[in-house]
């Protein structure tokens, strides 16, 4: 059982390094704390960067923005919530935290990162009903290839 508490502790805490020391770049530093956070593709970011490049009107534009802007500030609360629930329990494991403890902080810090990715795949299905599939192919292409 220590061993996989332990196994589980060091996968837990490996991002948490990851993400310190990837802070150089031309990426904004909250762009690399969301891939950090989830899996999951930021399609917004995505299209806002490239509306030009796959022929968006002005009023998926004001669609992709209403999203962005109707969801924005949760997402944000979420990424920064698993970024400090993971220096907690760096923390917490310095100062000699019981594994139950640092285990409970690892859970809450999971069912956040699910409601990130929960809230991606709601903002990917909300974006290909804004998209044609002309542009939704395109779109993917553009991220497949990053």
């Amino acid at each position: 059982m220590k061993k996989i508490t332990v196994i589980l502790l060091a996968a837990l805490l490996l991002p948490v390094s990851m993400v310190q020391a990837g802070s150089h770049g031309g990426m904004g530093k909250f762009m690399k704390m969301m891939m950090h956070t989830n899996p999951v593709p930021n399609y917004v970011a995505v299209i806002k960067r490239n509306s030009e490049a796959l022929g968006l009107t002005k009023e998926q534009i004001g669609q992709v923005m209403a999203w962005n802007k109707a969801n924005r500030d949760k997402m944000h609360e979420m990424v920064m919530s698993v970024i400090a629930g993971e220096k907690n329990m760096k923390q917490a494991s310095l100062t000699g935290t019981s594994a139950e403890g640092i285990l409970a902080m690892a859970k809450e810090v999971h069912k956040t990162r699910l409601e990130i990715i929960a809230g991606k795949t709601r903002c990917r299905d909300r974006m290909m009903q804004i998209l044609d599939d002309k542009q939704w192919e395109k779109l993917t292409g553009m991220i497949a290839a990053k």
